[in-house]
């Protein structure tokens, strides 16, 4: 499951601007201050259904856009991204990684992001996308 994460930060990668610096949590190491940055995290998963065997899994992806509050065209910059990660992960599936098949990646949420620190602006988007995992006979 948390093999996905650079999978999608590939994918954000190809969507987004190169002004934009997209990094997944548990992939990229470094600072995290970029003027604009998507930042990828695993954020919480479901289990909706329990198959005979097996067990489907529901992870939630975050993709949080961020800028910084005194640039004059930062909300034109988060809009455009906001619609680019859409058009990019939306229905978008992942296929086979790390030996499991995911399903399309579906967006469930946006809401403004938490701040620690101040004069960040910026988006929250979280996916969905499942597969199943296979237990005891």
């Amino acid at each position: 499951m948390l093999a996905l994460e650079s999978i999608i930060v590939a994918r954000l990668r190809e969507a987004l601007s190169e002004a934009w610096a997209v990094k997944g949590l548990f992939s990229d190491a470094g600072k995290r201050d970029a003027d604009l940055l998507a930042s990828v995290a695993f954020a919480d998963a479901d289990v909706p259904s329990t198959e005979a065997t097996g067990v489907l899994v529901q992870p939630y992806w975050t993709v949080t856009l961020t800028g910084k509050r005194s640039d004059a065209d930062t909300a034109t910059q988060l809009d455009a991204a906001f619609g680019l990660c859409i058009e990019g992960l939306h229905n978008w599936a992942p296929g086979a990684v790390a030996g499991r098949r995911w399903k399309a990646l579906r967006l469930v949420r946006v809401k403004s992001p938490p701040y620690p620190e101040h004069g960040l602006v910026g988006l929250e988007l979280a996916f969905s996308t499942s597969a199943l995992y296979d237990g005891q006979p």
